[in-house]
C-alpha cells in the first residue's frame, strides 16, 4: 500500500535522467538506475529490487500516463537509503489492480510494494505526478 513520504528526502543531491516516453527507455532507465544504486553502495539484492521497481514504474509511465512525452527518473541516496522517483505528465492516481492472479499485466504496483520499503505518489504543481519508492540496506 502507498505510504506517507518519509520526512527528510533532501539529504543528498539527486541524480536525474530524462528519457523519452517510449518502450526503449525502460531498458535505458534500468541500466542507469543500476549504475546509480551500485554507486550508492547498495548490495546486489537491493540493486535488483531497485531495478525491478524502476522497470515497473517506468513501464507504467510509458504505457498508462496519457500525454507523457518525457519520463524523468530521479535517484537520491544517503547512508544506506535510496529513493527512486519517476515523474510523468499524467495526474491519474496510481491504482493497484486486483483480481489479476494468473493473468498477464496489472501487477506493477503490487511488485513495487513487495520489493520496496515504502512507496507512494504525489501530484506535481506543474501537472503530472511523481511515483516514488524507498529502499534501505
Amino acid at each position: 500500500m502507498p505510504a506517507r513520504e518519509p520526512v527528510d528526502v533532501t539529504r543528498s543531491l539527486p541524480a536525474t535522467r530524462s528519457l523519452p516516453a517510449t518502450p526503449a527507455s525502460i531498458a535505458e532507465a534500468r541500466h542507469w538506475v543500476t549504475e546509480q544504486a551500485r554507486a550508492a553502495g547498495a548490495p546486489a539484492r537491493t540493486v535488483d529490487a531497485v531495478v525491478l521497481a524502476t522497470s515497473e514504474m517506468v513501464t507504467n509511465a510509458v504505457r498508462h500516463a496519457a500525454g507523457t512525452r518525457t519520463v524523468v527518473v530521479t535517484v537520491r541516496s544517503h547512508a544506506g537509503d535510496l529513493r527512486l522517483e519517476v515523474h510523468d505528465a499524467s495526474a491519474s492516481v496510481p491504482q493497484p489492480r486486483s483480481g489479476r492472479a494468473g493473468l498477464p499485466g496489472g501487477h506493477g504496483l503490487h511488485i513495487i510494494d513487495a520489493v520496496s520499503g515504502t512507496w507512494g505518489w504525489r501530484p506535481q504543481p506543474d501537472g503530472g505526478k511523481v511515483v516514488w519508492a524507498t529502499f534501505t540496506w
